[in-house]
């Protein structure tokens, strides 16, 4: 994950039924996403509760935390 630092955003506090179609589905909408990751408990293996994708480039990534801010809830 993250071959580019620069275009990698950070997703926080995911419900854990957001699987990662739901979220590629909303993500895709500012751009296209090369990578999404959302880590898994070792254990349980119930997602974190977070994410982290990867945009095409740091405009893209700029344009989505615009664009998703404070703005998306799912599942309460």
């Amino acid at each position: 994950m993250a071959s580019n630092p620069n275009s990698t955003v950070y997703i926080g506090n995911l419900d854990e039924r957001v699987t990662d179609r739901v979220l590629y589905d909303i993500l895709i909408q500012a751009g296209r996403v090369v990578d999404l990751h959302i880590p898994r408990d070792r254990e349980t293996d119930k997602p974190k509760g977070f994410a982290f994708a990867e945009y095409e480039t740091k405009e893209i990534v700029d344009y989505a935390v615009k664009l998703f801010s404070g703005l998306v809830t799912l599942y309460n």
